[in-house]
């Protein structure tokens, strides 16, 4: 069957949409409680606006089109994966834009709320909360409602573990649940029951937020701060409440954060074990949390030796705080990147590249493909042996003719490891194609000689990082700051569902003609 054939269930889609609309609105709807403590009485119609537009739009679509669930399939999981982050982004950037516009007509001076007037950045903050980047607009002093402080940490934490999860822990999809949890890059599982699954990961997820909150504010945060960064490091998002990010924070609170990332950079599938057994040596057991720690551990040698080589005055506190940041995909920073030389630059961009774990709140590849590809490596050096060889030479010397013969590779056996391998590949393949398209697009905008700091920008873009060089400001093209969006959206699902929705326009003008 050709590939335009594949048939695609458009009102099935619709109706799982309309589900993940539901996720903005109940979060507009809880979020209310804040406008309640801080008395901030013109955020209320912006937030019920939000809450009853998603709850009553998405229960339409769900409603109408409830009877065609059952005829959806993977692609049709991919294409409403891709098209819920799409659509719960654009509503959940209403409230910057409608609260900023709202108190500049009150009166109220102030830069961050002129920066979120503009639509393109609240949009922009959006997307970034939701996708669990960091990467923020907000880079002016002066005063910023707090329930917006508020919307933005409480997108991050929301999608950091992801819509898809949200749904499937309220809802009995069975089979099409399945498909979607897949269709959001999730894989690991707890439980042959998905909505278990589920489940538990907001168990284990509300779990160490708590711990999070707790131990924030022992060491010295407001109640008000710990909650907002505890939902920030949990999600690997890295929004803060202050434009330095953790820089004007104690060691202990940084040391906290550092355990927190690095907590949200394991597998939740390792945290289910650890806690249901409660032995620590399941932690060794796991290849990934193996790799995460000598990654974290060698990093960080490597970034002090960079910084004291290129003789750059940073402690090496802030050196493993960064270094653990950019690796673990959460975006917290302890001292101003532009200080970093190129070559302690690149070498973060290679840690955000990575990320961490599969089934983590993390971006990047993720640590389990780069095993897969490791042992793709290993595979081909072992084909190369004297075996091989002859293999090669009777292909040769057999061959009638050279010009039109495909040249001999190594023929892997279609078993589970050549597939994880594969898979891999495909999306390194994907990952640094779009990377590299990315970087030559936001050149134009560039300044000469910042070539780095573009590349550094779109890695974090991509990989949901939020670390950023300094060169995205709210004052960069909004042309530009639309492929950081695009970047962001297409890193957090992985590509495939991205070009799988993409590809369903021409593939349903096809089927119509």
């Amino acid at each position: 069957m050709s590939l335009f054939d594949q048939k695609i269930h458009w009102k099935s889609i619709w109706s799982q949409t309309g589900l993940l609309l539901h996720v903005p609105a109940a979060m507009a709807a809880v979020s209310l409680i804040i406008c309640v403590i801080y008395q901030e009485w013109f955020a209320l119609i912006p937030l019920i606006s939000v809450a009853v537009f998603g709850f009553g739009v998405g229960q339409l679509l769900y409603r109408l089109f409830l009877k065609e669930e059952n005829n959806a399939h993977l692609w049709d999981a991919m294409i409403i994966a891709a098209n819920g982050w799409l659509m719960c982004s654009i509503l959940a950037a209403v409230p910057f834009f409608w609260i900023a516009t709202e108190r500049l007509y009150a009166g109220v001076i102030s830069d961050n709320l002129v920066i979120f007037s503009h639509p393109i950045n609240a949009l922009f903050e959006a997307f970034s909360g939701y996708t669990s980047t960091g990467l923020t607009m907000l880079q002016k002093t002066g005063p910023f409602p707090k329930i917006l402080y508020w919307w933005r940490s409480f997108l991050e934490w929301t999608g950091g573990l992801g819509l898809v999860v949200f749904i499937l822990s309220l809802t009995h999809l069975n089979k099409m649940g399945f498909q979607l949890y897949y269709a959001e890059a999730r894989t690991e599982q707890m439980s042959n029951n998905i909505t278990q699954t589920a489940h538990w990961m907001w168990a284990i997820y509300v779990f160490y937020t708590g711990i999070a909150i707790f131990l924030f504010w022992l060491f010295g945060m407001t109640p008000w701060e710990a909650i907002n960064h505890a939902f920030t490091a949990l999600s690997t998002g890295g929004f803060a409440l202050d434009q330095n990010s953790f820089a004007n924070f104690s060691p202990l609170i940084q040391g906290t954060a550092i355990f927190m990332m690095i907590l949200a950079s394991m597998s939740f599938l390792v945290h289910f074990r650890l806690i249901r057994d409660k032995k620590w040596k399941i932690l060794l057991k796991s290849q990934q949390t193996r790799l995460l720690i000598f990654f974290l551990l060698g990093g960080w040698l490597i970034v002090v030796g960079l910084n004291y080589w290129n003789e750059t005055k940073i402690q090496w506190m802030s050196s493993f705080f960064d270094w653990t940041s950019a690796l673990t995909t959460c975006g917290f920073s302890s001292t101003k990147l532009s200080t970093f030389s190129p070559m302690t630059k690149l070498f973060l961009i290679m840690g955000m590249f990575v990320g961490g774990a599969t089934g983590s709140t993390c971006g990047g590849i993720k640590l389990r493909r780069l095993i897969y590809l490791l042992g793709g490596v290993m595979l081909r050096l072992k084909t190369l042996t004297q075996k091989k060889e002859k293999q090669i030479t009777d292909h040769y010397r057999s061959t009638k003719d050279p010009l039109n013969s495909e040249p001999p590779g190594v023929d892997l056996p279609k078993t589970e490891q050549s597939e994880r391998l594969y898979t891999a590949g495909v999306l390194f393949f994907l990952w640094t194609f779009s990377l590299l398209i990315g970087w030559f697009l936001i050149l134009k905008w560039t300044p000469s000689g910042q070539a780095l700091d573009a590349l550094f920008e779109v890695t974090s873009a991509m990989s949901n990082v939020g670390l950023t060089s300094g060169l995205l400001t709210p004052e960069f093209s909004s042309f530009g700051k639309c492929i950081f969006m695009l970047m962001m959206w297409i890193g957090r699902l992985e590509i495939i569902p991205a070009i799988i929705l993409l590809l369903s326009i021409p593939m349903t003008l096809k089927q119509k003609d």
